[in-house]
């Protein structure tokens, strides 16, 4: 007897003890430690331009053509594919233009949103930033020229699957790196 008011006893004190009704745990992102907005600056003498890039960040020539490189940009499991052309006349420079808009404007598909930003300096260089927003494979896309015989290309990309709502404080954190490095971007 003693035994069985025991337990009823225990069992009434568990019953009454919880208040608050059980809610399944949301889920949740990882934690991400951001780097310091950091920079060193990059020139090489036999390529034909230099800018400042991150600090948390490795560049590798690729060899597929003569002066690409990918931006590795460690942290955050990113590259960012930079590729260099020359041109010899205006029908050269508009085909450029117009194959980086049509790399960028294939993922309207997916994209819910596509601002341009002009790119202008005071060397005379200027291109175009396209910021694609939206499940889209590559979020940020650009362009920089001397307007005379020099195009440079940049498209950043995930090396993994993602999701916009998981990544998005990443690609706001590296847009502004790429700012600064393309405000930083020189010809020579």
């Amino acid at each position: 007897m003693y035994r069985n008011s025991v337990l009823i006893i225990i069992l009434l004190i568990m019953l009454t003890s919880c208040k608050e009704p059980y809610l399944p745990k949301q889920h949740a992102y990882p934690f991400i430690d951001f780097p310091k907005h950091e920079y060193e600056y990059w020139d090489i003498a036999e390529v034909p331009y230099s800018f400042y890039k991150p600090k948390y960040s490795v560049l590798i020539a690729d060899t597929s053509s003569s002066f690409w490189y990918n931006l590795e940009l460690l942290p955050f499991d990113a590259t960012l594919y930079l590729s260099y052309k020359t041109f010899k006349t205006p029908l050269e420079y508009d085909s450029l233009i117009f194959d980086t808009r049509n790399l960028v404007y294939k993922h309207t598909i997916k994209a819910s949103e596509i601002p341009e930003t002009e790119i202008k300096d005071s060397s005379g260089n200027s291109g175009i930033f396209y910021e694609i927003k939206g499940e889209t494979a590559t979020s940020c896309n650009f362009y920089i020229s001397d307007n005379k015989s020099k195009f440079f290309r940049g498209a950043l990309y995930f090396n993994n699957y993602t999701t916009i709502d998981s990544v998005s404080p990443v690609i706001d954190f590296i847009k502004q790196d790429l700012k600064y490095m393309i405000k930083s971007f020189r010809f020579k």
